[in-house]
């Protein structure tokens, strides 16, 4: 073999040896691959509730008014004042008398459901709704709602005595309190499209 051949592949011998020590030595990595996501699934929203409304009373029949989940739409605080006397004696003879009040609440959160209640005396056309919101309608326990058609709506009915609010609440009456305006019945009303086209050609007339 000539000497100039020698040479030349000794250099490119060098050569590449050279790149690989610029390099450690080491065989470079593969590129990470990219990473796809993957979509997020979409999460329903839930259904905007809205008064009941005396027109939807007018278009629905009784056997589906039975089946409406009503809500309320603030909470209402019912309040029962019990006096409570105690009178016993004493080691040394002395008579010791115990007065005092007991006070039975029963609260009905905002957004509590509540069906149509057993009690349908007053379901008369667009008239009053007795509203159930225990899970078992025991002693006629409902809540009595009436038509507003200032507001369109059926808001919460009371009586008042010496000035005071008061509801009839199974067999005894209740002082009514709540924050804001006069609770009201509220449904979940779910829009849906359904526009229909009727058409029609005629021909014209001839004399």
């Amino acid at each position: 073999m000539k000497k100039t051949n020698i040479i030349l592949i000794i250099t490119a011998f060098l050569f590449v040896a050279g790149i690989n020590a610029a390099a450690g030595g080491k065989k470079q990595p593969d590129p990470a691959p990219s990473v796809v996501l993957a979509p997020e699934p979409e999460i329903a929203l839930p259904l905007p509730k809205t008064p009941f409304t005396i027109a939807m009373r007018r278009a629905l029949p009784d056997d589906q008014l039975n089946r409406i989940q009503f809500f309320l739409s603030n909470g209402i605080t019912l309040t029962q004042e019990e006096t409570r006397m105690n009178i016993k004696v004493d080691v040394t003879g002395k008579i010791v008398t115990t007065d005092g009040l007991d006070y039975n609440q029963i609260r009905i959160p905002a957004e509590t459901p509540g069906r149509l209640g057993v009690n349908s005396e007053y379901n008369t056309e667009y008239g009053i709704l007795a509203v159930c919101f225990e899970d078992m309608n025991i002693n006629n326990n409902v809540v009595y709602f009436q038509p507003n058609p200032d507001r369109d709506r059926y808001e919460l009915m009371y009586f008042s005595r010496d000035g005071t609010k008061l509801l009839k609440y199974g067999d005894l009456d209740y002082e009514i309190s709540y924050l804001r305006e006069i609770p009201y019945l509220l449904v979940i009303n779910e829009q849906q499209k359904d526009d229909r086209m009727n058409t029609r050609t005629v021909t014209g007339r001839n004399p």
